[in-house]
């Protein structure tokens, strides 16, 4: 279990910062932590030694799903969430660094629960913004999705939301563009930032909507496929194959020329795409950070996967894909779209924390600079404070003493010695002692 060492202020002396926001790196420097801030100066502080250390801001993850029902060993969903696995996932992302989180679909009223311990200091745990249920057209109703079938539907359950206290909205595959539509005119009259898991309505459509963010690695809309070869898409999670070998590449340049204009903060979660292409792979159940992670969870993901009934051939057309994937994501960076760091924890294998260390090697596999991962990973977006944090005085002191540095290798961004959130120090659990090894090109073996 983690534990908070309290301290009246902190010396970090002689450490290298790393500050992503200004993409500066500081040798030798002196940062001062007194309260829950970074200080010009601090006298009588507890001095830590970072000669030969690294300095960088609190991970940011933002896709997770706190209140995730988990899985029974039969395979099954169940009914509630589990009080003692989401304390264990908050514990999990301060081991890992994590210091801040967005809950991007959870029971309304809970989430806004934990959230509020967490900020009051009665729960151990990253800071969290909370998109509450999801909003979906259609029958398809269980936590924490709420089904919305009409105009006065949207308003009205945006409109509860915020009497709740919620801090976004999040909208599903199956809502229709009007909807859509609806959705953010009434979130924003009520100062409440979208983003969407969308297909039904494509990202060009949202962005020219006025949605504020978009997640997962693509839209997967059938507005994406070339015309010629449309009428075979299947619009399900192996149809996604053939979505990623038929794209229309001048409707994917439109849908980013669209991103930009409006603005719009795309999510990848890479990790998302890749435990499932990849499903196969035994390192998953052999991963060593599964032992960081919920027990209830993990007995979950040995019994049910998204991709467990595939094929071994359906398997390597999946990874084949997998380049187009990283591809799309370069494209999305190039253009200047802001990105942040997400992973889709605790489905199938996302570790709780650990994943989005997982998620920046990815996102290096790319072809994104390492110091730009880790200002896209230190980054809260839209719906949570703004963009990377920075290491100056007058910033939340959130941050994390690493004793390699990530710019010469994004793994080592966990070589974690210690975390300060919100100016207290964090003492993590032990962490396996290698990170396990991505595979980030097709391969024919299992």
């Amino acid at each position: 279990m983690s534990v908070f060492l309290a301290a009246a202020a902190l010396l970090i002396h002689n450490v290298t910062v790393i500050d992503p926001a200004s993409r500066a790196v500081r040798a030798n420097a002196d940062v001062c932590v007194a309260g829950e801030r970074i200080a010009g100066s601090c006298d009588g502080a507890t001095v830590i030694d970072g000669s030969g250390k690294y300095l960088i801001p609190g991970l940011v993850d933002m896709h997770v799903h706190l209140l995730a029902h988990p899985w029974t060993e039969q395979g099954y969903l169940k009914n509630r969430y589990d009080r003692g696995t989401v304390e264990q996932m908050l514990r999990a992302f301060l081991d890992f660094g994590v210091t801040s989180v967005r809950d991007v679909g959870s029971e309304s009223e809970a989430a806004v629960m934990f959230r509020t311990m967490v900020q009051n200091g009665t729960l151990e745990g990253p800071e969290i913004t909370t998109c509450g249920r999801i909003l979906e057209s259609g029958t398809f109703d269980p936590e924490p999705f709420a089904i919305v079938n009409s105009a006065a539907d949207v308003r009205r359950e945006i409109r509860w939301q915020k009497a709740v206290g919620v801090d976004c909205i999040k909208l599903y595959a199956d809502l229709p563009p009007d909807l859509v539509g609806v959705a953010i005119d009434e979130a924003h009259k009520n100062g409440l930032p979208v983003t969407g898991h969308l297909q039904r309505t494509s990202w060009t459509q949202a962005a020219r909507l006025g949605i504020d963010g978009v997640e997962h690695p693509a839209p997967w809309s059938r507005q994406y496929v070339a015309v010629a070869d449309r009428g075979a898409y299947v619009e399900s999670l192996l149809g996604r194959i053939y979505w990623l070998e038929h794209l229309d590449e001048k409707a994917i340049d439109e849908m980013v020329a669209d991103l930009v204009k409006h603005h719009v903060v795309v999510d990848p979660t890479l990790m998302a795409i890749h435990t499932k292409w990849f499903g196969d792979d035994p390192r998953w159940t052999e991963n060593p950070d599964n032992a960081l992670a919920p027990p209830l969870i993990v007995r979950g993901w040995r019994a049910f996967t998204y991709t467990k009934e595939w094929t071994p051939e359906q398997y390597r057309a999946a990874r084949a894909t997998w380049p187009m994937v990283l591809r799309i994501t370069k494209k999305l960076f190039d253009a200047g779209i802001p990105l942040v760091a997400g992973t889709d924890t605790p489905t199938p294998w996302i570790v709780p924390g650990a994943s989005l260390h997982d998620e920046m090697r990815l996102l290096h596999d790319a072809g994104i600079p390492a110091m730009e991962v880790l200002r896209i990973a230190t980054a809260r977006g839209q719906g949570a404070g703004g963009g990377a944090q920075a290491i100056v005085p007058g910033a939340r002191a959130d941050l994390v003493l690493l004793a390699k540095n990530p710019l010469e290798d994004i793994q080592n961004t966990r070589s974690i010695v210690y975390v300060i959130k919100r100016g207290q120090i964090v003492t993590p659990r032990q962490q396996p002692s290698a990170p396990r090894a991505l595979r980030s090109a097709p391969s024919s073996e299992p």
